[in-house]
């Protein structure tokens, strides 16, 4: 991987986990505000919402620990 591809690498993996973020945040809110409730659908029950937003926290830890990597080997 050149040095060019790394860079990208970077600055994409900041994007995703800033994405990852702002969709935690709004699971959320539709938890906090009940948003839910008025488009009831199967799959959108406060357990699910609390689900997605546990896998988001798994999926970011993810993103994270790739980016950490990728940062220290730049130090070395």
């Amino acid at each position: 991987m050149g040095k060019h591809e790394k860079k990208k690498r970077k600055k994409r993996l900041k994007k995703q986990i800033l994405g990852l973020q702002r969709q935690q945040e709004v699971h959320r809110i539709k938890l906090e505000t009940g948003k839910f409730k008025k488009d009831f659908q199967k799959d959108t029950t406060p357990e699910y919402w609390k689900r997605e937003i546990e896998n988001l926290e798994k999926v970011e830890e993810k993103k994270t620990y790739l980016l950490k990597k990728l940062e220290k080997k730049k130090q070395i």
